[in-house]
């Protein structure tokens, strides 16, 4: 899991090429896609690919590779989106600590406007909503309100990120 400032996990010294970009569209759509079929679509050998795609890992442009699960199929299919005001900047720390432990918390996010955190949250039910946000959330320290959106469906989820290649999806 990822926490903190993406500059700072970024350590590749040389830029990206576009070869590097069409390596990183294509495992994103799929990261069991061998790299044979990779290194044929990019014009790489597979063990240039191979060498590639452990550079971009040590380098923390890939962070990690992960299953995508469907949240209703494990019985978490409740999506709220919390805004989340603290009231002073030096609790900031403690409570990000905290909500970095929660599985039930997907993102978080420092934001503008009135409130100080976006967090998205993935739970099995209103029940399970309501403890988490009284007993967890407004319970933290610093928290002085927060303000919840809950999702009537969801249109598009992604994961992928634009890596701006030519020929990436081919």
């Amino acid at each position: 899991m990822y926490h903190g400032d993406m500059a700072k996990l970024t350590k590749m010294p040389q830029p990206l090429d576009d070869r590097d970009r069409r390596i990183l569209a294509l495992v994103q759509r799929d990261a069991k896609l061998p790299q044979a079929e990779i290194a044929r679509r990019v014009g790489l050998s597979a063990a240039a690919v191979n060498e590639r795609l452990k550079k971009l890992e040590s380098g923390g442009v890939i962070r990690r590779f992960a299953a995508l699960v469907d949240a209703r199929a494990v019985g978490v299919p409740i999506t709220a989106f919390v805004e989340v005001f603290i009231e002073h900047p030096r609790l900031e720390p403690g409570f990000i600590k905290r909500v970095l432990e929660m599985d039930e918390v997907q993102e978080c996010h420092h934001i503008t406007g009135e409130f100080s955190l976006l967090l998205k949250l993935r739970v099995a039910d209103m029940a399970a909503l309501q403890k988490l946000l009284i007993e967890d959330i407004n319970a933290a320290e610093g928290v002085r309100q927060t303000r919840t959106v809950m999702a009537l469906s969801t249109l598009k989820e992604e994961s992928y990120i634009a890596t701006a290649a030519r020929g990436a999806t081919s």
